[in-house]
């Protein structure tokens, strides 16, 4: 039950990268210029580039992960699911190190991957907990 329902929440966040990434592609909404003071300090130095990281890494990359997660029966998918949200929480808080301020949209990227690494501990506590049940 807990992998069909994480595995559901990989490609949710896998369709959530795609539309972001598309819309900094096309300039739209709050895409529409990239913020001058970001050029030099951010890897990154369109929103371009920042869409195309987004979409091939937590876009390809969840994608796989819930397709994973739906095929295979083992506890991969938790270990994949922490790393994932060590990885975006290490890309949300990355603006606040080397521009010195947060930004309110980071917020969601913080929820998304506090609720992936939670989810990757429990499941690995709840398999873990189920083994030792069947050892003994």
């Amino acid at each position: 039950m807990l992998k069909n329902i994480l595995s559901a929440y990989h490609l949710v966040l896998a369709i959530g990268a795609f539309y972001v990434g598309g819309t900094m592609l096309l300039g739209r909404g709050v895409f529409d210029t990239f913020p001058s003071e970001w050029v030099g300090v951010m890897p990154f130095s369109s929103w371009a580039g920042l869409a195309i990281f987004g979409m091939i890494v937590f876009g390809i990359g969840n994608a796989l992960a819930g397709a994973y997660g739906f095929i295979k029966k083992d506890r991969k998918l938790f270990i994949v699911t922490i790393a994932f949200g060590v990885l975006c929480f290490a890309c949300a808080s990355m603006p606040m190190f080397l521009l010195g301020e947060g930004y309110l949209p980071l917020t969601f990227l913080f929820i998304v991957s506090f609720i992936q690494i939670a989810f990757g501990l429990i499941g690995l506590a709840k398999k873990k907990s189920y083994k030792e049940l069947n050892f003994r």
